[in-house]
Protein backbone atom coordinates (compact mmCIF):
# COMPACT_ATOMS: atom_id res chain seq x y z
CA UNK A 1 0.00 0.00 0.00
CA UNK A 2 3.01 2.38 0.97
CA UNK A 3 4.92 1.61 -2.12
CA UNK A 4 1.63 2.27 -3.88
CA UNK A 5 1.01 5.67 -2.48
CA UNK A 6 4.64 6.37 -3.47
CA UNK A 7 4.58 5.79 -6.55
CA UNK A 8 1.47 7.70 -7.22
CA UNK A 9 3.02 10.74 -5.66
CA UNK A 10 5.86 10.20 -7.60
CA UNK A 11 4.17 10.22 -10.51
CA UNK A 12 2.06 13.17 -9.67
CA UNK A 13 5.27 15.26 -8.80
CA UNK A 14 6.70 14.51 -12.23
CA UNK A 15 3.59 15.25 -14.07
CA UNK A 16 3.49 19.08 -12.20
CA UNK A 17 7.57 19.55 -13.09
CA UNK A 18 6.86 18.38 -16.72
CA UNK A 19 3.48 20.83 -16.87
CA UNK A 20 5.33 23.73 -16.05
CA UNK A 21 8.29 23.13 -18.13
CA UNK A 22 8.69 26.25 -20.58
CA UNK A 23 8.27 25.21 -24.30
CA UNK A 24 11.58 24.66 -26.02
CA UNK A 25 12.06 25.91 -29.19
CA UNK A 26 14.56 24.19 -31.74
CA UNK A 27 16.92 25.50 -34.04
CA UNK A 28 20.74 25.09 -35.05
CA UNK A 29 23.31 26.53 -36.29
CA UNK A 30 23.90 25.87 -39.80
CA UNK A 31 26.96 27.99 -40.81
CA UNK A 32 29.18 30.69 -38.97
CA UNK A 33 30.77 33.22 -40.24
CA UNK A 34 33.73 34.82 -37.49
CA UNK A 35 35.17 37.84 -39.61
CA UNK A 36 31.06 39.25 -40.19
CA UNK A 37 30.30 38.33 -36.40
CA UNK A 38 27.12 36.66 -38.06
CA UNK A 39 25.32 33.46 -38.04
CA UNK A 40 22.92 31.20 -40.16
CA UNK A 41 20.62 29.60 -38.17
CA UNK A 42 16.97 26.80 -38.99
CA UNK A 43 13.81 27.99 -38.12
CA UNK A 44 11.84 26.13 -35.81
CA UNK A 45 8.18 25.40 -37.28
CA UNK A 46 6.38 26.19 -34.35
CA UNK A 47 7.30 29.90 -34.93
CA UNK A 48 9.58 30.63 -37.72
CA UNK A 49 12.41 33.56 -36.80
CA UNK A 50 11.16 37.28 -37.44
CA UNK A 51 13.46 40.64 -38.13
CA UNK A 52 14.87 41.89 -34.34
CA UNK A 53 14.03 38.53 -32.60
CA UNK A 54 16.90 38.58 -29.88
CA UNK A 55 18.57 34.60 -29.79
CA UNK A 56 21.55 33.22 -28.05
CA UNK A 57 23.58 30.04 -28.92
CA UNK A 58 23.83 27.57 -26.29
CA UNK A 59 26.57 24.85 -25.95
CA UNK A 60 27.02 22.63 -22.56
CA UNK A 61 23.74 24.53 -21.27
CA UNK A 62 25.63 27.95 -21.19
CA UNK A 63 25.23 30.63 -23.77
CA UNK A 64 28.53 31.44 -25.96
CA UNK A 65 26.77 34.25 -28.33
CA UNK A 66 23.39 36.19 -28.39
CA UNK A 67 22.29 38.51 -31.79
CA UNK A 68 19.80 39.66 -33.27
CA UNK A 69 17.83 38.62 -36.79
CA UNK A 70 18.96 40.89 -39.24
CA UNK A 71 17.67 39.00 -42.09
CA UNK A 72 15.09 35.64 -42.51
CA UNK A 73 13.95 33.49 -45.95
CA UNK A 74 12.19 30.66 -45.89
CA UNK A 75 14.99 28.05 -44.89
CA UNK A 76 17.21 30.53 -43.16
CA UNK A 77 17.88 33.51 -40.78
CA UNK A 78 20.62 35.56 -40.59
CA UNK A 79 21.69 36.53 -37.21
CA UNK A 80 24.15 39.56 -35.92
CA UNK A 81 26.49 38.81 -33.06
CA UNK A 82 26.26 41.64 -30.45
CA UNK A 83 27.33 39.56 -27.12
CA UNK A 84 30.27 36.68 -27.18
CA UNK A 85 30.51 35.20 -23.75
CA UNK A 86 34.28 35.08 -22.56
CA UNK A 87 35.74 31.97 -21.24
CA UNK A 88 38.40 32.00 -18.51
CA UNK A 89 41.16 29.12 -18.89
CA UNK A 90 43.49 27.94 -15.77
CA UNK A 91 46.52 26.69 -16.44
CA UNK A 92 49.32 25.92 -13.97
CA UNK A 93 52.83 25.81 -14.60
CA UNK A 94 55.97 24.71 -13.39
CA UNK A 95 59.45 26.59 -13.70
CA UNK A 96 62.32 27.02 -11.82
CA UNK A 97 61.31 29.26 -10.15
CA UNK A 98 58.10 27.41 -8.62
CA UNK A 99 54.52 26.70 -9.69
CA UNK A 100 52.25 29.52 -11.20
CA UNK A 101 48.64 29.61 -12.17
CA UNK A 102 48.29 31.64 -15.59
CA UNK A 103 44.96 32.49 -16.78
CA UNK A 104 43.97 32.59 -20.46
CA UNK A 105 40.81 34.15 -21.97
CA UNK A 106 38.81 32.46 -24.85
CA UNK A 107 35.97 33.67 -26.97
CA UNK A 108 34.07 30.14 -28.27
CA UNK A 109 32.63 31.32 -31.41
CA UNK A 110 29.29 29.48 -32.04
CA UNK A 111 29.88 26.42 -34.73
CA UNK A 112 27.36 24.01 -36.79
CA UNK A 113 25.12 22.08 -34.71
CA UNK A 114 24.82 24.23 -31.41
CA UNK A 115 21.66 24.51 -30.46
CA UNK A 116 19.79 28.15 -30.54
CA UNK A 117 17.44 29.57 -27.93
CA UNK A 118 14.95 32.67 -27.58
CA UNK A 119 15.27 35.63 -25.41
CA UNK A 120 12.53 35.48 -23.21
CA UNK A 121 12.76 38.97 -22.70
CA UNK A 122 11.20 39.93 -26.74
CA UNK A 123 8.18 40.08 -26.04
CA UNK A 124 7.11 39.21 -29.85
CA UNK A 125 8.27 35.75 -29.46
CA UNK A 126 6.54 35.14 -26.28
CA UNK A 127 3.22 36.69 -28.53
CA UNK A 128 4.29 33.69 -31.15
CA UNK A 129 4.86 31.00 -28.65
CA UNK A 130 1.23 31.74 -27.04
CA UNK A 131 -0.39 31.90 -31.09
CA UNK A 132 1.39 28.52 -31.70
CA UNK A 133 0.20 26.88 -28.57
CA UNK A 134 -3.11 27.89 -29.02
CA UNK A 135 -3.83 26.39 -32.54
CA UNK A 136 -2.74 23.53 -30.71
CA UNK A 137 -5.41 23.68 -28.47
CA UNK A 138 -7.69 24.82 -31.00
CA UNK A 139 -6.72 21.78 -33.57
CA UNK A 140 -7.94 19.57 -30.22
CA UNK A 141 -10.90 21.54 -29.82
CA UNK A 142 -11.82 21.37 -33.27
CA UNK A 143 -11.12 17.30 -33.58
CA UNK A 144 -13.36 16.98 -30.64
CA UNK A 145 -16.21 19.13 -31.61
CA UNK A 146 -16.57 17.76 -34.96
CA UNK A 147 -18.19 15.11 -33.78
CA UNK A 148 -20.31 16.90 -31.82
CA UNK A 149 -20.76 19.55 -34.97
CA UNK A 150 -19.75 22.60 -32.71
CA UNK A 151 -16.41 23.62 -34.16
CA UNK A 152 -16.16 27.22 -34.24
CA UNK A 153 -13.43 29.33 -35.92
CA UNK A 154 -11.24 31.61 -33.63
CA UNK A 155 -9.41 34.90 -34.04
CA UNK A 156 -5.72 33.05 -32.65
CA UNK A 157 -4.43 32.35 -36.04
CA UNK A 158 -4.87 35.91 -37.52
CA UNK A 159 -2.32 36.85 -34.70
CA UNK A 160 0.39 38.74 -36.58
CA UNK A 161 3.69 40.48 -35.07
CA UNK A 162 4.45 43.58 -36.32
CA UNK A 163 7.54 46.57 -36.45
CA UNK A 164 7.87 49.73 -36.36
CA UNK A 165 9.39 51.16 -39.89
CA UNK A 166 12.17 53.18 -40.54
CA UNK A 167 12.13 55.08 -43.46
CA UNK A 168 15.46 54.53 -45.65
CA UNK A 169 16.74 56.15 -48.30
CA UNK A 170 19.56 54.36 -51.22
CA UNK A 171 21.59 55.66 -54.05
CA UNK A 172 22.25 53.52 -56.49
CA UNK A 173 25.26 53.41 -59.59
CA UNK A 174 25.16 51.17 -62.10
CA UNK A 175 24.91 50.91 -65.89
CA UNK A 176 21.54 49.96 -68.16
CA UNK A 177 23.00 48.50 -71.02
CA UNK A 178 26.21 50.23 -71.85
CA UNK A 179 24.88 53.92 -70.25
CA UNK A 180 25.51 54.91 -66.35
CA UNK A 181 22.90 55.04 -64.29
CA UNK A 182 22.27 57.03 -61.01
CA UNK A 183 19.10 57.07 -59.20
CA UNK A 184 18.29 57.78 -55.49
CA UNK A 185 15.41 56.27 -53.93
CA UNK A 186 13.34 56.54 -50.66
CA UNK A 187 11.30 54.16 -48.68
CA UNK A 188 7.86 54.67 -47.45
CA UNK A 189 6.88 51.48 -46.51
CA UNK A 190 8.07 47.64 -45.85
CA UNK A 191 7.70 46.78 -49.43
CA UNK A 192 7.29 49.93 -51.38
CA UNK A 193 10.03 52.99 -52.59
CA UNK A 194 10.36 56.06 -54.78
CA UNK A 195 13.06 56.73 -56.95
CA UNK A 196 14.26 59.84 -59.08
CA UNK A 197 16.88 59.01 -61.65
CA UNK A 198 18.61 61.17 -64.27
CA UNK A 199 19.19 59.64 -67.50
CA UNK A 200 21.74 59.36 -70.64
CA UNK A 201 21.38 58.46 -73.74
CA UNK A 202 23.21 57.59 -77.00
CA UNK A 203 21.32 54.87 -78.82
CA UNK A 204 22.17 54.15 -82.35
CA UNK A 205 18.65 53.15 -84.81
CA UNK A 206 19.86 51.77 -88.05
CA UNK A 207 21.63 54.44 -90.02
CA UNK A 208 21.14 57.22 -87.49
CA UNK A 209 20.92 57.54 -83.63
CA UNK A 210 19.04 59.35 -80.62
CA UNK A 211 20.83 61.12 -78.45
CA UNK A 212 19.83 63.08 -75.13
CA UNK A 213 19.59 63.60 -71.28
CA UNK A 214 16.30 62.97 -69.40
CA UNK A 215 14.99 62.47 -65.88
CA UNK A 216 12.48 58.97 -64.44
CA UNK A 217 10.13 59.13 -61.52
CA UNK A 218 10.17 55.85 -60.50
CA UNK A 219 8.05 53.79 -57.86
CA UNK A 220 9.63 50.18 -56.71
CA UNK A 221 8.17 47.42 -54.92
CA UNK A 222 10.06 44.68 -53.39
CA UNK A 223 9.17 41.43 -52.28
CA UNK A 224 10.69 40.84 -48.57
CA UNK A 225 11.72 44.67 -47.21
CA UNK A 226 13.57 47.93 -48.54
CA UNK A 227 16.03 47.16 -51.04
CA UNK A 228 15.92 43.46 -50.71
CA UNK A 229 13.91 40.70 -52.54
CA UNK A 230 11.98 40.71 -55.80
CA UNK A 231 12.32 43.87 -57.41
CA UNK A 232 9.84 45.62 -59.87
CA UNK A 233 10.31 49.19 -61.16
CA UNK A 234 7.74 51.23 -62.95
CA UNK A 235 8.21 54.62 -64.18
CA UNK A 236 7.15 58.04 -66.05
CA UNK A 237 9.97 60.31 -67.33
CA UNK A 238 10.59 62.85 -70.31
CA UNK A 239 14.07 63.43 -72.48
CA UNK A 240 15.17 65.99 -74.34
CA UNK A 241 16.17 64.36 -77.55
CA UNK A 242 17.89 65.00 -80.51
CA UNK A 243 17.93 62.61 -83.93
CA UNK A 244 20.04 62.36 -86.32
CA UNK A 245 19.72 60.44 -89.98
CA UNK A 246 20.97 60.92 -93.33
CA UNK A 247 22.68 63.95 -92.19
CA UNK A 248 19.44 65.79 -90.84
CA UNK A 249 19.09 66.28 -86.81
CA UNK A 250 15.70 66.84 -85.18
CA UNK A 251 14.87 68.05 -81.44
CA UNK A 252 12.36 67.67 -79.71
CA UNK A 253 10.91 66.95 -75.97
CA UNK A 254 9.59 63.12 -75.67
CA UNK A 255 7.74 61.89 -72.78
CA UNK A 256 8.83 58.27 -71.57
CA UNK A 257 7.43 55.31 -69.90
CA UNK A 258 9.34 51.92 -68.17
CA UNK A 259 9.65 49.16 -66.56
CA UNK A 260 11.58 46.58 -65.19
CA UNK A 261 11.60 43.07 -62.98
CA UNK A 262 14.56 41.82 -61.17
CA UNK A 263 16.61 40.80 -58.05
CA UNK A 264 18.18 42.93 -55.76
CA UNK A 265 19.56 41.63 -52.50
CA UNK A 266 22.14 43.19 -49.16
CA UNK A 267 25.68 42.02 -49.01
CA UNK A 268 25.86 43.20 -45.65
CA UNK A 269 23.07 45.81 -43.59
CA UNK A 270 24.28 49.01 -46.22
CA UNK A 271 25.46 47.41 -49.54
CA UNK A 272 22.95 46.09 -52.02
CA UNK A 273 23.58 44.89 -55.54
CA UNK A 274 20.44 45.01 -58.29
CA UNK A 275 19.85 43.77 -61.53
CA UNK A 276 16.47 43.82 -63.84
CA UNK A 277 14.94 43.39 -67.59
CA UNK A 278 12.69 45.69 -68.83
CA UNK A 279 12.18 48.56 -71.27
CA UNK A 280 11.56 52.02 -72.33
CA UNK A 281 8.77 53.47 -74.65
CA UNK A 282 10.05 57.16 -76.38
CA UNK A 283 6.46 59.14 -77.55
CA UNK A 284 9.32 60.33 -79.73
CA UNK A 285 8.62 61.60 -83.54
CA UNK A 286 10.65 63.38 -85.50
CA UNK A 287 11.20 65.16 -88.63
CA UNK A 288 14.39 62.94 -90.17
CA UNK A 289 13.11 60.01 -91.46
CA UNK A 290 14.90 57.94 -88.80
CA UNK A 291 13.22 54.77 -88.36
CA UNK A 292 12.46 54.25 -84.64
CA UNK A 293 9.78 52.05 -83.10
CA UNK A 294 9.51 54.01 -79.78
CA UNK A 295 11.19 50.89 -77.78
CA UNK A 296 14.76 50.82 -76.07
CA UNK A 297 15.28 47.49 -74.28
CA UNK A 298 16.83 47.71 -70.41
CA UNK A 299 19.21 45.80 -69.26
CA UNK A 300 20.03 46.80 -65.39
CA UNK A 301 23.20 45.78 -63.48
CA UNK A 302 23.35 48.23 -60.35
CA UNK A 303 25.17 48.08 -56.81
CA UNK A 304 23.38 50.67 -53.81
CA UNK A 305 24.29 51.99 -50.85
CA UNK A 306 21.36 52.07 -47.89
CA UNK A 307 21.59 54.99 -45.00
Amino acid sequence: MKRGLVLFLGFLLTTNIKAQEPAKFFSEVRSSDSNEKTLKITHDNSAPWKLEDSICVTRDKKDIACGIVIATDTQLATVQISFEAEEMLRDEISNETGDHLQLTFNFPFPEKGDAVRLVDRNPKLNIRQLASELRVIDSFKETGATSSNTATSTPYNHLKTTKSFLPTSNLTVGFNLIFPTLEYQQSFSDHSAVGVMPLFMNYSVGEGSLKGTGCFFNYHYYTEDPFNGYWGKTGLGIYGLTASYNGIEDSNIAPAIGASFGRRFFKNKNLNFGFAVGGQYLFASTNTGLPFSGFIPSLIVDIGFAF
